[in-house]
């Protein structure tokens, strides 16, 4: 999260609101259907679906890495920036600001003696 010209860290879930959980169904049924807060589950209530191993497995691997926290929190107001890909490649700007939590940023651009401002994924975006 950025606040003015600082850089906060923020450690978000990957899943937020989901509960990963080994149980044996039809006995463990009823501990799922009255836990308080349990809404949905996946495939419904009536055809329960489980999560193949290899899926939680690649979730853990992704967990422990250390490189998980947003990392596009790499630009600061008024730093330089050059656009990567798309119709905009190789036009100069500066960074403006962090549009969402996604990754989008806002740059202005001067073309041809035109100012714009435009939002593009921060992995468009490079510094100078």
């Amino acid at each position: 999260m950025v606040r003015g010209t600082r850089k906060l860290t923020q450690i978000k879930p990957l899943f937020p609101n989901y509960l990963f959980a080994r149980l044996d169904l039809p006995g463990e049924w009823k501990t799922i259907t009255f836990t308080r807060g349990v809404t949905r589950v996946l495939g419904g209530w009536e055809d329960p679906r489980p999560v193949d191993e290899s899926v939680v497995a690649a979730i853990r691997t992704q967990e422990r890495r250390k490189d998980r926290l947003i990392s596009y929190y790499r630009f600061k107001p008024r730093d330089g920036v050059v656009v990567r890909s798309g119709p905009l490649k190789d036009v100069h700007g500066i960074f403006d600001r962090y549009v969402d939590e996604g990754g989008r940023v806002r740059i202005l651009l001067s073309l041809i003696g035109f100012a714009a401002a435009v939002e593009l994924e921060s992995e468009q975006v490079a510094k100078l």
